[in-house]
């Protein structure tokens, strides 16, 4: 094809055209986005109300299972719908599931947190040992501070330890 003066044309006028489109991703790329608002539960429909007990196994173990185990997080998922199932109810978890998906949200720990719960809730994963299946409770072994926490008869039965986590069964 032989370059006329309106290929040339063409050809210039493209160039500049992607030179702005790149001038313009680096622009938006370099400078600061807003910082997300502290009230981002504004976005958060009125009179919410999440009882699915997938989603809400699924906060627990994203909130509890830091440590990357599965185990772990199988353990923490088949603990909360041993809970559920012994309650006859879900607990409303929106404002749990807003605060985790709109502070520091990690996406891969939640997909994490997902899989565990849907492996525990069809039965392709069996969390061992038995002591760890009937668990209905989890009670952390050290505070936020890092002292620890007094004996309670409850801890001193724990027979299912993992990462700092006492998986018991308590009467519901």
């Amino acid at each position: 094809m032989p370059l006329t003066t309106s290929n040339l044309r063409s050809a210039r006028l493209g160039l500049v055209a992607l030179a702005c489109f790149i001038i313009l991703a680096v622009a938006a790329w370099a400078s600061p986005g807003d910082a997300p608002s502290a009230d981002a539960a504004e976005d958060v429909p009125e009179g919410l109300v999440i009882t699915s007990p997938r989603i809400c196994a699924a906060l627990a173990v994203y909130e509890l299972a830091a440590a990357d185990d599965w185990g772990l997080r199988a353990t923490v998922a088949n603990t909360s719908l041993n809970a559920f199932r012994d309650a006859s109810r879900v607990p409303d978890c929106a404002a749990g599931a807003t605060e985790a998906l709109t502070h520091h949200f990690e996406p891969a720990r939640w997909q994490l947190a997902l899989d565990a719960v849907d492996a525990v809730l069809s039965g392709s994963y069996q969390v061992s040992p038995a002591a760890c299946v009937r668990a209905n409770a989890v009670v952390p072994l050290s505070t936020a501070d890092g002292k620890e926490p007094s004996a309670s008869p409850v801890l001193v039965r724990a027979q299912c330890v993992m990462h700092e986590l006492a998986f018991v069964e308590v009467a519901p």
